[in-house]
């Protein structure tokens, strides 16, 4: 668990935080709204810290017993709530409010994080009301939500609400780097597939292989083109595997289009297929770049709208393989 000085990027929201743990001026509740991986819960475990920490004055010191255990997972006085199945449900806000009213077991402070705030249930919502609205002495909530516009209006109204922004390419590599002991043009490719998200670089790089596979069978299919057969892509039949399958021909022409525009490296989404991309972009004119992806676009809109998965992928494959 980092401290507020290890969270890279959102330089005002720890700025602020500092402030306040430096003066004092502490809310009740705070709200950390922002994309899906972006770093809240990292910033909103890092405050936590910081409240709890015996010695640290504006973030926590790092090195006392408080620090020791927050970072653990196992202080007493930080409460983690996350959902139960697909939503936060009504006991575990009963919990929440039973656990406020009980003294801190170490220092002065109690700290509740509630992941995907937004999943509360209506009832859930309502309970937590009822705590914001009369808080305890000492207890301090953090609401991390992907999605603040479908928290209840009246409990954002008693939380302090901060905006994350997604972050610089350069500070995703930060966090990835740190993450994984250093950069590679994979790490360097999910970072830039991130779209800012640090959160999601990390679960790209694990699916990193799943998409080198993808590659080689779109580029053995190229290779053979105009092909008599297709290739059996059993392994991408379910919805799940097509979007992934699509999104990632979606990219990778995207990138063939801009390589044979611009010529540069700069604007490659997929940097460490530069290869594939340049042999890609010899192998097929411009027009049938611009065609293979509206293809895959349109295919793609299409498996939302539950069309036949096989038809949509057969229509892609015969486009690509020159049919």
């Amino acid at each position: 668990m980092p401290t507020l000085r290890d969270v890279v990027g959102h330089e005002k929201i720890k700025e602020r935080l500092a402030a306040a743990l430096a003066g004092d001026r502490l809310s009740h509740a705070y709200l950390f709204g922002g994309p899906a991986g972006v770093g809240k819960k990292t910033t909103g475990l890092a405050f936590a810290r910081a409240l709890l920490c015996s010695h640290g004055d504006n973030d926590a010191c790092g090195v006392c017993g408080d620090c020791t255990r927050s970072a653990r997972g196992v202080h007493p006085d930080l409460h983690v709530i996350r959902p139960d199945g697909a939503f936060i449900k009504i006991h575990q806000l009963r919990s929440v409010q039973d656990g406020a009213a009980v003294t801190p077991f170490g220092g002065d402070r109690q700290v509740y994080l509630v992941e995907r705030a937004e999943k509360m249930t209506l009832e859930a919502a309502n309970a937590f009301l009822k705590v914001l609205e009369e808080p305890p002495a000492g207890v301090i909530f953090i609401l991390v939500s992907d999605d603040p516009a479908a928290i209840l209006p009246t409990v954002l109204s008693r939380c302090q609400r901060y905006r994350f922004m997604r972050l610089s390419e350069e500070e995703v590599l930060r966090v990835v780097a740190r993450e994984t002991g250093g950069i590679t043009e994979q790490v360097r490719a999910a970072a830039r597939l991130s779209g800012g998200c640090p959160g999601l670089a990390l679960e790209l790089l694990d699916r990193m292989g799943r998409r080198d596979r993808m590659r080689e069978l779109l580029m053995r299919l190229v290779r053979q083109r105009p092909a008599s057969t297709l290739l059996p892509l059993d392994e991408f039949s379910g919805r799940a595997d097509l979007e992934e399958f699509f999104n990632y021909l979606i990219l990778l022409f995207r990138d063939v289009m801009v390589r044979q525009k611009a010529g540069g490296d700069d604007l490659l989404v997929n940097i460490d297929c530069r290869r594939d991309v340049d042999e890609l972009a010899r192998t097929y004119a411009a027009e049938e770049v611009l065609d293979i992806l509206i293809t895959a676009e349109n295919a793609s809109r299409k498996l939302a709208a539950n069309t036949n998965q096989r038809l949509l992928l057969d229509t892609v494959l015969f486009k690509i393989a020159g049919f």
